[in-house]
């Protein structure tokens, strides 16, 4: 007994300790993911010191799958044993062939004992992450009770998951494995890992070690988009990558967690990391020469024998170290420029018959499954692996929306679920001030929870063939770790439910009521996740005493918001909001919903009272009909925008044209300042303005220019400050142009098109 008590020491699953220190509800669940079926029932299990314990200890997958309990109990003072006469109350764990579903469990709660059965040693896990959820531990507790339950569960979708790219930004193996605690907490069963991508090779090869030295490294900034791989001494390189110990060391970390890892190596695109190590796999132009590096838009692999036997050999390597049935091959976002006039690309298409560069792509991706399946694996591959013909036996990741798992799925193929709509976790996730930024699009929690992984299109056998669903970090904005957990959590956690629980039985209400609570063990763990479980709006008025005035709603009824007006995180002793608020002087305003002790959302806001505030403004030409939400008054409002994004109310926006305002002071005063705001973001085809000019009226008709100057185009995207000041002058009537800067220039995202412009508060002084 012993050796056993001593073998679940040494596992620790530590992210798995944390529970949640509340009181259960004899009326509801408050487990996640909310399990199929549950009755509760009067009467609680008491879980003494000498409880005991019976399992085959002999079978080690069983002993994975109740160590997090047994490490749990022992942190207060609870430690099960076998065979103990004198004990009152046992837990039998115990397989069950009776149970039919590989991942299902019944777990059983009464007075003096507790059942948990499951098919397999995996659906014993999913059962203590269950019993764990419903433990009302105190850091101090001395009796610790369950209610007594009846909970019969498995999952919807036998594939549930979250991707995570290491290849735009490296994340430490530390940070992997903490994610991975993460994940089986919620009873998630795929973690698929984006290993090389145009900006970072991560996957040690030992027979190709330039990927590593050459490819797991690029040069500048940790957020560049130029990658220049032949320049080494002096550069400032950014990167890492994992050995293939700690792969394999990582794989088995996830399977003692029942967790398979998915590894994905990108072809044909996305490549720049390997051709920059192996320049002989890229294309060559119509007479013979390499395109130039690492000018070159495409970044696709030529498809000439020797690419095949590249990727081969790589593919062996992975397979050699992931055990996992399905290897990721990508597939997506092949531009094939390059393939229609090098040679190489042009002599395989007429070998093979092939009528475009999008049958090549497919028979690039089918002789690469060749190899997969031969080696007894399968590929899974981004829906654009559709273009051409589909290979075989593929499965597909549907990403660019719904309608490639739909054609798959009619195609009977399997198809993962992953519409960038709802399972984009690189999408903002709040509108609210001071969001850290994010890839673009917005996807709330509540947009993430409300997800269907089943189209409506399909018919009840095409159904089976959606496996599940998954949610998809891209990191090109995600740095650190710190961030990804933001932006992971807690919409993975919502995800989770969507792959576990029936449709028919989930509402948002009630997964938010089960979160709140959830939310602690998150806490416990350290976790950095959003706060941001609905959207508070914030909307600014004048009153009739023409002071700027704060609404807040968007709150379900039940649920407290508290602020402050001088930037410190609110408290239920800070002011609670009951009616607009009125503001008086420069503030920063933080809102927040307080639940069970701990912030479920907030939203920062800042204002700026200067002597145009409140009052008129004429605009020459209006703004864009999809960046006028806040009006032509956003512009006088006191409450300034985002400073990076300009999706919100403050933010006014036009398209090639220029800003022109006239605000009416109501009567003359002295003026001598004005300071603006511009949004810029030429990834968005947004620019700063080129130039602006201030004239003043007295009568609103005859103008005096008292100030203008160019403006430098700022060198960080987001809010860009602007500023002009002259010799103070009575006025009542200001002009403000600001002059877009027109036609974007060549080497830009979208050029040759009419740049966007942005305007937030006007603030004159």
């Amino acid at each position: 007994m012993q050796n056993f008590i001593n073998m679940l020491r040494t596992f620790i699953l530590s992210a798995l300790l944390g529970i949640a220190s509340i009181s259960y509800a004899q009326s509801s669940d408050r487990i996640i993911p909310l399990p199929a079926k549950s009755k509760y029932s009067n009467g609680s299990f008491v879980l003494a010191k000498n409880t005991a314990v019976y399992f085959d200890e002999r079978d080690s997958a069983l002993l994975l799958a109740v160590s997090p309990l047994s490490i749990t109990l022992e942190k207060f003072g609870v430690k099960l044993s076998k065979s103990i006469a004198t004990a009152k109350a046992s837990i039998h764990i115990e397989l069950d062939n009776s149970i039919a579903a590989e991942e299902g469990y019944r777990l059983v709660i009464l007075p003096g004992k507790i059942s948990i059965k499951a098919k397999t040693a995996t659906g014993i896990f999913y059962g203590v992450q269950s019993l764990l959820q419903l433990l009302p531990l105190q850091a101090k507790a001395t009796t610790l009770k369950l209610p007594c339950v009846t909970i019969e569960d498995e999952p919807r979708f036998a594939y549930r998951g979250v991707m995570l790219d290491v290849a735009r930004h490296y994340m430490s193996i530390e940070f992997l494995k903490k994610l991975l605690n993460l994940l089986a907490m919620q009873k998630m069963n795929r973690f698929h890992l984006h290993l090389t991508d145009s900006q970072g090779w991560r996957f040690e090869s030992k027979k190709y070690p330039k990927l590593t030295q050459i490819g797991a490294y690029r040069k500048g900034t940790p957020l560049n988009t130029t990658y220049d791989y032949n320049s080494r001494p002096g550069d400032t390189l950014y990167g890492s990558f994992y050995t293939q110990q700690q792969l394999r060391d990582l794989v088995k970390y996830a399977a003692d967690r029942f967790i398979t890892i998915i590894p994905e190596i990108e072809m044909p695109a996305h490549s720049k990391s390997a051709l920059a190590s192996y320049p002989g796999l890229a294309c060559v132009d119509s007479s013979g020469n390499p395109f130039p590096y690492p000018q070159q838009v495409q970044d696709e692999y030529c498809t000439k024998d020797e690419t095949f036997n590249f990727l081969n050999n790589i593919l062996d390597e992975v397979m050699d170290i992931f055990p996992s049935q399905y290897i990721h091959v990508a597939g997506d976002e092949a531009g094939k420029a390059n393939w229609k006039t090098c040679p190489h690309d042009i002599k395989r298409m007429k070998e093979q018959g092939l009528a475009n560069v999008e049958e090549l792509q497919s028979y690039f991706i089918k002789r690469i499954e060749q190899h997969v399946n031969s080696r007894g694996r399968s590929i899974i591959g981004w829906d654009e692996i559709l273009q051409g013909g589909l290979a075989p036996n593929a499965t597909v990741m549907s990403w660019t929306g719904i309608e490639g798992g739909i054609k798959a799925a009619q195609q009977h193929h399997n198809v993962i679920m992953t519409p960038g709509g709802y399972c984009y976790l690189d999408h903002y996730q709040s509108n609210a001030p001071g969001e850290p930024v994010a890839f673009g699009g917005l996807t709330t929690l509540a947009k993430t929870y409300s997800y269907n992984p089943i189209p409506e299109e399909l018919t009840a056998s095409e159904a089976k063939y959606i496996l599940g669903t998954q949610g998809n970090l891209w990191t090109e904005y995600i740095p650190t770790p710190a961030k990804a957990e933001y932006m992971i959590f807690p919409r993975a956690i919502a995800l989770a439910e969507v792959g576990w629980s029936p449709q028919e039985t989930r509402t948002y209400e009630s997964f938010i009521t089960r979160l709140i609570p959830y939310l602690k063990r998150l806490d416990k763990l350290k976790v950095n996740y959003s706060k941001h479980l609905f959207e508070i709006k914030l909307k600014t008025a004048i009153n009739t005493k023409g002071q700027v005035t704060a609404s807040l709603g968007g709150v379900p009824k039940g649920y407290k918001m508290y602020y402050t007006l001088d930037g410190t995180i609110p408290t239920v002793k800070s002011s609670l909001y009951v009616k607009p608020v009125a503001i008086h002087k420069n503030s920063t305003m933080i809102a927040a919903v307080i639940s069970n002790g701990i912030i479920v959302d907030q939203l920062k806001k800042n204002f700026v009272l200067h002597k145009a505030t409140a009052k008129s403004i004429e605009l020459e030409t209006p703004p864009a009909k999809q960046y006028s939400k806040g009006g032509n008054a956003a512009c006088i409002n006191g409450s300034l925008g985002n400073d990076e994004n300009f999706s919100d109310d403050d933010w006014l926006g036009w398209n090639g044209k220029t800003f022109n305002g006239t605000i009416d002071l109501g009567k003359a005063q002295q003026v001598s300042s004005l300071q603006t705001r511009f949004f810029h973001q030429p990834s968005s085809w947004v620019w700063a303005a080129k130039n602006v000019t201030v004239l003043v009226s007295a009568d609103g008709k005859n103008f005096t220019e008292v100030a203008g100057k160019s403006m430098d185009v700022p060198a960080n995207e987001g809010a860009a400050k602007f500023s002009l000041n002259w010799p103070a002058v009575a006025a009542r009537y200001i002009k403000v142009i600001a002059e877009p800067v027109g036609k974007i220039a060549a080497g830009n995202v979208g050029a040759g098109d009419e740049a966007w412009l942005f305007v937030d508060e006007l603030i004159v002084d």
